[in-house]
């Protein structure tokens, strides 16, 4: 079967994004760009633990079908994936997550403050993009508008969604879905607690200056 490399690495990622519990049964989803114009990405309504590498679905851009196993479609988020592979050409890969912990700021329509320096490394804080209903070209559109807004952004909120991160590969994107959901986490307890310390506008200017500084020898 063709684009079997790529079928394989999105199917890799799926089961280890399972194993991160980022996502689960068959909500959520995950892609990658194949050449310039095309997408590699899991199918629509297939569970995650009985998928296989072939089940993964090859489109264009404009979600005609390439290369897919008999009656496999690709996930109905297709136009998600596309539209910010289309309008974002430093990505690679996107992952969209329906993580307990995003999803329950998603709800609230509340961004994840930067409180921790997972949210941070991801270009925090992660905003929310406004309600549009899944599937649709409007969720695309308003991602890639925020990512566009603020380039150094690697993950964003979809309002009563879910959470979409994106990277230049597969392990930077699930890596990112990881540390929002980790820094939604942290957020969600602080709250429990009281009022969560939100680093300011210096300190995270002078994480930023460490965080690039040249390492010491002997240090």
């Amino acid at each position: 079967m063709p684009f079997t490399e790529v079928r394989e690495q999105v199917w890799r990622a799926t089961q280890k994004l399972c194993e991160s519990n980022l996502i689960r049964l068959s909500a959520g989803n995950v892609g990658l760009r194949v050449g310039d114009d095309a997408l590699a990405i899991t199918p629509s309504a297939v569970r995650y633990d009985v998928m296989q590498p072939e089940d993964i679905v090859i489109i264009d851009l404009d979600g005609q079908v390439i290369d897919a196993r008999p009656g496999r479609r690709p996930s109905s988020e297709w136009r998600l994936h596309a539209a910010i592979l289309r309008g974002l050409p430093e990505v690679g890969a996107v992952v969209h997550t329906h993580s307990v912990y995003a999803m329950t700021f998603a709800a609230l329509a509340r961004e994840i403050p930067v409180i921790s320096l997972e949210v941070y490394a991801i270009g925090g804080p992660i905003p929310v993009a406004p309600y549009a209903c899944p599937g649709t070209e409007a969720v695309g559109a308003g991602a890639v508008a925020l990512f566009r807004e603020r380039p150094a952004l690697k993950a964003l909120l979809l309002q009563n969604h879910g959470l979409v991160a994106i990277g230049a590969t597969l392990d930077e994107a699930h890596e990112v879905a990881y540390d929002a959901e980790i820094g939604a986490q942290t957020a969600y307890q602080a709250y429990q607690l009281g009022t969560p310390v939100v680093l300011t506008d210096e300190q995270i200017a002078e994480i930023r200056r460490v965080y690039r500084a040249p390492a010491r020898r002997g240090g």
